[in-house]
C-alpha cells in the first residue's frame, strides 16, 4: 500500500482543528459571536470555514475546523485578522466564555481532490488517534481507512499532524504529538470495528471517539 500526501494545489490542504470548551451554559453565546463577528472577516481574509460542531453529551465542547490554501496563506490571513478591529472586538466580547482551547495544525490526507466544506446536516463520528512515532502516520492512515471501509465507514475526511514551525504566536498549536483525525458518517445500525492488535500497537492511547453534531449557523 502506498501513502501520498494531498497535493498542495487541492483546496484547503492546511486545516486547523480547534477543540474548545466554553464555560457552563456559554456555548450558544460563543457560537453566536462566531457567526456575528468572526465568520465574515475570516472568509474575507481567505480562511475557509469547514465546519462548526457540538460534541454529543458534552454541551460545553465545540469543534471548529478552518482551512487554508497553504502555510503562507494561513500566515497572511491570520496575521491580518489578528491585528484588525474585528478580532479586538471579538476578544473583548468573548472574555469569560472560553475555559480551554487546543488547536491541532494538520495537513489534510483525504479526500484526494481536496476539502471544500464539512458542513452537513448529519452527525459525524470523529476518531482522534495519537501514534507513537511521526513516521507511522502514513501507514496508520492507510490501515485504519481499510479497516473502516470494510465496515462501511470510509472516512469523508482525514487529517494528520503537520510537522512545521508555527509562525503565528497568536494561534498556539499542540506541539510534539503526532495525531490523526478521521471524520466519517455512521451508517444506520453501524458501529466502529474493533481495532486489530497491530494497528492498536501503533498508538500511545486508545483513540478518542466523538459524535459531532453540526452547529446551527446564521451564515450558511
Amino acid at each position: 500500500m502506498n501513502f501520498q500526501w494531498m497535493s498542495q494545489n487541492a483546496p484547503c490542504p492546511i486545516v486547523e482543528f480547534h477543540d474548545l470548551r466554553t464555560e457552563k451554559f456559554k456555548s450558544d453565546r460563543y457560537l453566536s459571536l462566531l457567526d456575528d463577528q468572526l465568520t465574515a472577516p475570516l472568509l474575507a481574509a481567505g480562511v475557509s470555514r469547514l465546519g462548526h460542531f457540538r460534541v454529543e453529551n458534552h454541551p460545553e465542547r465545540l469543534i471548529l475546523l478552518r482551512g487554508f490554501a497553504s502555510m503562507p496563506a494561513r500566515r497572511r490571513a491570520l496575521t491580518a485578522f489578528h491585528t484588525s478591529a474585528d478580532w479586538a472586538r471579538h476578544r473583548a466580547e468573548a472574555t469569560g466564555l472560553i475555559r480551554d482551547e487546543r488547536v491541532l495544525l494538520t495537513r489534510a490526507v483525504t479526500p484526494g481532490d481536496g476539502i471544500r466544506t464539512l458542513q452537513t446536516t448529519e452527525p459525524l463520528i470523529a476518531m482522534i488517534s495519537e501514534v507513537r512515532f511521526a513516521e507511522q502516520l502514513g501507514n496508520y492512515h492507510l490501515w485504519l481507512r481499510l479497516l473502516l471501509r470494510k465496515a462501511g465507514m470510509d472516512p469523508i475526511a482525514g487529517f494528520a499532524t503537520l510537522e512545521a514551525v508555527n509562525d503565528l504566536p497568536a494561534v498556539p498549536v499542540v506541539r510534539n504529538r503526532s495525531q490523526h483525525v478521521a471524520l466519517m458518517l455512521m451508517p444506520r445500525g453501524g458501529r466502529l470495528p474493533d481495532m486489530p492488535p497491530d494497528l492498536r500497537g501503533m498508538l500511545r492511547y486508545s483513540p478518542e471517539v466523538l459524535t459531532l453534531e453540526p452547529a446551527p449557523s446564521l451564515v450558511w
